[in-house]
């Protein structure tokens, strides 16, 4: 690794695959060797104080020596971060809600280096936005990792319910002597992984959806109006619910589960199998119980759809029933799953090539970092 102007070697950098815990420092001269790494395609992130962060796509097949140059950064992040005030208490509070979560695994994470993350809420028009010039550090003491995400940027858009985050991360297994800590890390990661986005995904190209415990749906969007109520709430046996997933958004759930075949298709290579599906996906896993926290929250918004309901006299009586039914149906790890772009291609691990072209709600936009697991995870046998 070199500078790119003077050509200096650059000792001790920082280089990663990002979102792995594969990764390394350089040495004296500059040089690093990264090995043991399956093939796949991967992010290879390299950090030096005072150049701009290096990215670069590779796919990761064969024995490969790669000569990485660094641009000096305009803005030398040693020095000192200048800031008119602190972070206003409120503010910081919204940011831990939004980017670490509620969940109990969340619970046990906390940010190591606060003073270095600037928080800006804009109450007027309601986005908040967090940025760490240097890095951001999590300590995640319920899965066992320490995650540093360079080129921090996180952005929520309240009115839209919507999120953005920029970052490149690294995860560090913890250590520790303790044989059962390391059990209980164990156990931990796996129940995170246990119906995770990553655990459908790989199912979907494994074509082993109900094998693995989940029930995939057709849903269909449509814009709120009294029309679109009324026809909804004529009897339907296709249909399995109605939901109201936004305001002013209603959403049929059809009964009919759906094959793995139904929403990829490899183009007859295996390995390049891609989501495709028209509409939206409701996503069941049942094989655990969701969060607590999860729970409650799904509670509560079902007893306000029911008060809303109520309150409107031009509902039709069924879709009260249907609601006040609804408040009294068990809570399951539900999760709505959308295309947002053709290059949902699924990696053998389960993730995607480009994690940009797919939106979560429902349950996996409730899991967060305390459920974070690097992409070179490997589960243990799911029972």
């Amino acid at each position: 690794m070199r500078d790119a102007r003077t050509q200096k070697p650059l000792a001790y950098a920082s280089v990663f695959f990002a979102n792995s815990t594969y990764g390394t420092t350089t040495d004296s001269t500059g040089h690093f060797v990264l090995d043991g790494i399956p093939d796949a395609q991967y992010e290879l992130v390299a950090s030096y104080v005072g150049y701009q962060l290096y990215k670069k796509q590779l796919e990761v097949s064969a024995a490969a020596t790669l000569t990485i140059l660094l641009q000096p950064s305009p803005t030398q992040l040693d020095e000192v971060v200048v800031r008119p005030r602190k972070n206003r208490p409120s503010d910081y509070q919204k940011f831990l809600v939004q980017f670490l979560g509620n969940s109990a695994l969340s619970r046990q994470c906390r940010i190591e280096n606060p003073e270095d993350v600037v928080v800006v809420y804009d109450e007027g028009h309601r986005e908040l936005t967090a940025v760490a010039p240097r890095n951001l550090r999590v300590l995640n003491q319920a899965l066992g990792y320490r995650i540093t995400y360079y080129n921090f940027d996180f952005k929520v858009f309240y009115r839209d319910n919507r999120c953005e985050f920029v970052g490149a991360p690294r995860f560090e297994e913890l250590n520790s002597v303790d044989a059962r800590q390391q059990q209980r890390w164990s156990e931990s990661r796996r129940q995170a992984y246990a119906g995770s986005l990553p655990h459908f995904l790989r199912s979907v190209r494994e074509n082993s959806l109900a094998e693995n415990g989940f029930l995939v749906q057709r849903m269909v969007r449509e814009l709120s109006s009294t029309e679109a109520r009324q026809r909804l709430a004529q009897p339907n046996d296709s249909l399995a619910a109605v939901l109201e997933p936004e305001p002013g958004l209603l959403a049929r759930v059809y009964s009919q589960p759906l094959q793995a075949a139904q929403v990829c298709r490899s183009e007859g290579n295996p390995a390049r199998t891609r989501l495709l599906f028209a509409n939206s996906l409701q996503v069941t896993y049942q094989r655990e119980q969701p969060d607590d926290m999860y729970v409650a929250y799904v509670t509560e918004t079902r007893s306000n759809n029911l008060k809303d309901a109520l309150a409107n006299r031009w509902l039709g009586g069924q879709t009260k029933t249907a609601l006040g039914k609804a408040l009294y149906e068990p809570v399951l790890e539900q999760s709505q799953l959308r295309l947002l772009g053709p290059d949902a291609i699924i990696l053998p691990n389960g993730y995607l090539t480009n994690p940009l072209s797919v939106k979560v709600d429902g349950y996996w936009s409730f899991e967060r970092i305390g459920e974070a697991l690097p992409l070179d995870y490997t589960p243990a046998p799911l029972k």
